[in-house]
């Protein structure tokens, strides 16, 4: 009975009941995979081993081998970490000598990166929280337009002729309020949770980009000296 009760109501909805569906199961999706992957941010001491790794790589075989080794790892940690070496070539090719400009630059890179991996489509669930109520609200005044087209017809007297229209009105409104408050709810708590996971790990990227610095100042000595 409750399954053809939603079904029915589904269908008396009108037109707006789709995109809603769509916004919802669009939603669900951004959801879980978020949680997953904020599930799967590592926790200190594999931070610090995954940046020992990458330290490694760099140290013992190079630049060139360290950006393979970041292309075949997943996670935030490796993400970034390959962020703020890609930042680090261009300031390189950009003949940047100032080891602290240098070093904001760097902390930038780390920072736009970590929002970027654990924050995506965190912007496409904002949205859908901000649009869900206003389609609801569309297909309320649909409703509400077939509503008075039926008393301009039938009268007012007979409100069998309205039923369907009111109907559709409640329904839509009730509809974008029920995938718009879970949403916006998982957006606020996603976002927190976001920022404070990678405070947990930014320590171990900025380390990364110290790391370079101090490559590229020892680059910058051998050179000098060499001269």
């Amino acid at each position: 009975m409750e399954q053809n009760f939603l079904l029915d109501a589904f269908f008396k909805g009108g037109a707006m009941m789709w995109p809603l569906l769509i916004c919802s199961l669009i939603g669900l999706g951004v959801i879980l995979e978020r949680l997953w992957t904020l599930v799967r941010v590592p926790n200190e001491s594999s931070a610090e081993a995954q940046l020992n790794e990458a330290e490694g790589v760099l140290s013992n075989q190079g630049e060139e081998a360290l950006v393979e080794h970041l292309r075949q790892q997943s996670g935030v940690i490796n993400y970034v970490l390959a962020a703020v070496l890609k930042r680090y070539d261009s300031l390189i090719l950009e003949n940047r000598k100032d080891t602290e400009d240098m070093r904001q630059e760097l902390i930038l890179a780390t920072e736009e990166a970590g929002v970027d991996y654990l924050g995506r489509l965190l912007n496409a669930l904002g949205t859908i929280g901000t649009l869900a109520p206003l389609m609801g609200l569309l297909g309320t005044i649909i409703g509400m337009i077939r509503a008075f087209d039926a008393i301009a017809r039938s009268g007012a007297g007979d409100p069998a002729a309205v039923a369907n229209g009111i109907s559709e009105a409640l329904i839509t409104t009730a509809s974008g309020l029920i995938v718009a408050i879970p949403t916006i709810a998982f957006h606020r708590y996603l976002s927190a949770r976001a920022d404070k996971v990678f405070k947990s790990i930014e320590l171990y990227c900025h380390a990364f980009g110290n790391t370079l610095l101090m490559r590229f100042q020892n680059e910058q000595q051998q050179a000098k000296d060499g001269e």
